[in-house]
C-alpha cells in the first residue's frame, strides 16, 4: 500500500495486510536496491512478500532490514525473510542478545500462546546511536530511543519530496497513544526521553510499529504523545503486584 512516494505499508494486521499480530512492516524505495522496517511475527512473511511484488518490487532487492526492537511481533518474521530475500538483518547492539536468544524480552512465552512459532533471527549488523546507513540512494540516520525496550531503535530519513520521516517501532505510536508499557526493559525514564528526543529532531511525518501513520504534523503529534506521558492526571502503571 503506497503512502509516500518512498515509503509503502507492506505488512500490518491492524490494516488486514498480514498475518494477525503483525506490526506494521515498511518497504522504502531506495532506487535499485530497497530497506524494510521490521518483520512481522513470523506467520505473515509470504504475504507480507507478496504485497511487496504487488506493489511493483523485487523482493530480492531487499538488502537490509531495520528490527526496530526485540518483540516477537517485530522479530519473528525476520530469519524467513532472510532465508527468502538474502537481505541483511540489523538491530542495535543492546538489543542483540534478546533476539538472538530470544530471551524473555521478546516476550516468546505471548508468542506461544498466540500460536507464533519462530527462529531466532541470525543478525548481519550490529547498529549504534548516529549510525549512518545507505542503502541505494537513501541515507538512514540511526537513533536509540530505549525505554519500551533496551536497545529500541528509531529510524530517520529524508524522503524524495524533501519531507523528514522517522520509522519509530513502538517507542512512539499517534495521536496520544502509549502502546504496551510495562513489558520487561521497560524503563519510562527513558522512554519519556526518547519522545523528547524525537520531538528535537522535527520530523514531518511519522512511521510507528502499530496503528496509525502521521503524513503530516508528525511533531505535533510527538508533543501530544508527551503532553500526555508528562500530564499529572496521567497514571502509567510499572509494576504491578
Amino acid at each position: 500500500m503506497k503512502l509516500t512516494d518512498s515509503v509503502y505499508l507492506v505488512g500490518g494486521s491492524a490494516y488486514g495486510l498480514s498475518a494477525m499480530g503483525d506490526c506494521n512492516v515498511y518497504l522504502v524505495n531506495c532506487g535499485d536496491e530497497l530497506a524494510l522496517i521490521d518483520a512481522g511475527g513470523g506467520m505473515g512473511v509470504k504475504r507480507i512478500l507478496e504485497n511487496i511484488k504487488q506493489d511493483g518490487f523485487d523482493p530480492k532487492k531487499i538488502k537490509l532490514a531495520f528490527l526496530t526492537h526485540c518483540h516477537f511481533d517485530h522479530i519473528g518474521g525476520a530469519q524467513e525473510l532472510k532465508q527468502l530475500t538474502k537481505c541483511n538483518l540489523a538491530a542495535h547492539k543492546r538489543e542483540a542478545p534478546s533476539i538472538v536468544n530470544l530471551d524473555e524480552n521478546v516476550l516468546v512465552e505471548m508468542a506461544r500462546d498466540r500460536g507464533l512459532k519462530f527462529s531466532a533471527p541470525k543478525l548481519d549488523g550490529m547498529l549504534e546511536d548516529q549510525d549512518h546507513i545507505h542503502v541505494g540512494n537513501v541515507s538512514f540516520d540511526v537513533l536509540h530511543t530505549p525505554g519500551h525496550t533496551p536497545g529500541c531503535i528509531s529510524i530517520k530519513m529524508v524522503e524524495k519530496d524533501g519531507k523528514t520521516s522517522i520509522f519509530s517501532g513502538d517507542i512512539a505510536l499517534t495521536t496520544g497513544r502509549l502502546g504496551f508499557i510495562n513489558g520487561p526493559g521497560f524503563d519510562l525514564s527513558e522512554w519519556k526521553r526518547s519522545i523528547k528526543r524525537l520531538i528535537a529532531e522535527k520530523p514531518d511525518r511519522l512511521y510507528p510499529g502499530h496503528n496509525t501513520f502521521m503524513l503530516s504534523g508528525a511533531t505535533d503529534d510527538l508533543k501530544l504523545t508527551d503532553a500526555k506521558m508528562n500530564a499529572p492526571w496521567t497514571t502509567i502503571v510499572t509494576s504491578v503486584g
